[in-house]
């Protein structure tokens, strides 16, 4: 048995979350959900698992490195899953502000309905106009479907509640504990994670059109985890802000070992690998060489998720890394060369 699988069976130190163990086989065809972002299945590591409980008993958000394809984005998911809470998730472009996963307020809508108005009509309700973003869900799911209007103000009340992201999952969950993923945070303007920390830091914001804040729901004084697990990915694409990830628990995702891919892929195929494990071990010794490769030339590596492809494709086509057709695989899941490859010279009359 290695170091690690020791250390996952009897952690050094009090553990303050338990992860059940997922299903041999997972339910869903694997062709709707590639990458396994519903949290479905995930292998995960004990030094990850610390990174987690960490974050937890902290406070603070949660930091993965690494590169892509290297399982970080579906960990939230599955997380969110294991613990039984509320799952929101927002993915970074070069555009985003910090507000967009606050809020956004509807000024055209607005603008189009004040000049429609008539002499004897109520006046407009700016509740109407408000947005919630995932970390306003992630915060106060009760205000958020209010659109921040007072409880105790009917009158206020807007038109049609919010609609909830992941709604129809997230009502069968805990209210009031959730996981935030905010991925790929590195394609942001460096302001924007900066701005998130002011209000990840004191669990509050404010909406501007309506004078309204917003606050969390408050920890009971008896609890010793955070509520709230915010989980931020990058592919180090950009460097973030020293501030930014001085308030993060940070850790960075190794690429796995070859025995540990074949755990991966047995947990991902379940009783397809049945009498096919061989498989999974050939082409996670082929992934190792390549990596091995990549290091040396200083290109890319393949990535976990490369590495199930492969499998997969080698399970439906019939193709192992021994025949012929493998280095049209290798090529076009794991390598994916910049040039096209040299061809064949023609023959014939």
């Amino acid at each position: 048995m290695s170091k690690k699988a020791t250390a996952a069976e009897k952690p050094s130190y009090t553990p303050a979350v338990t992860f059940a163990p997922d299903e041999a086989q997972p339910g869903g065809n694997p062709l709707d959900d590639p990458d396994r972002r519903s949290g479905s299945v995930y292998v995960l590591d004990p030094d990850l698992k610390l990174a987690i409980e960490v974050a937890l008993v902290t406070g603070r958000p949660l930091l993965l490195r690494g590169h892509p394809g290297g399982g970080k984005s579906s960990l939230a998911a599955w997380v969110a899953r294991k613990l039984d809470w509320r799952f929101y998730d927002f993915v970074v472009t070069a555009r985003t502000r910090a507000q967009d996963l606050m809020y956004t307020f509807d000024s055209v809508r607005r603008l189009a309905d004040a000049q429609a108005r008539i002499k004897d009509d109520p006046p407009l309700n700016d509740f109407n106009y408000v947005e919630p973003g995932v970390l306003w869900w992630a915060f106060n799911a009760g205000t958020a479907a209010l659109r921040g209007a007072p409880v105790e103000t009917p009158e206020l009340h807007p038109k049609s509640p919010a609609i909830e992201r992941n709604g129809e999952v997230n009502r069968k969950r805990q209210a009031g504990h959730a996981v935030l993923l905010v991925d790929e945070i590195d394609k942001a303007d460096p302001d924007v994670p900066n701005n998130l920390l002011v209000a990840l830091g004191s669990f509050e914001f404010n909406v501007e059109e309506t004078g309204k804040p917003v606050t969390r729901l408050p920890t009971p004084p008896e609890e010793t985890l955070s509520r709230l697990l915010v989980i931020f990915t990058t592919n180090e694409e950009r460097d973030l802000p020293d501030a930014f990830i001085r308030r993060t628990v940070v850790h960075w995702l190794q690429p796995p070992t070859p025995t540990r891919l074949e755990e991966i892929a047995e947990r991902h195929f379940g009783d397809k690998l049945k009498g096919r494990r061989t498989l999974a071990k050939q082409v996670a010794m082929k992934i190792d060489a390549l990596r091995r490769e990549a290091d040396a030339l200083g290109s890319r590596p393949p990535s976990t998720a490369e590495y199930l492809d492969a499998v997969r494709a080698c399970l439906r086509l019939g193709v192992t890394p021994d025949s012929a057709n493998w280095k049209d695989v290798e090529r076009a899941v794991l390598t994916k060369p910049g040039v096209p490859p040299q061809a064949a010279p023609e023959t014939g009359a």
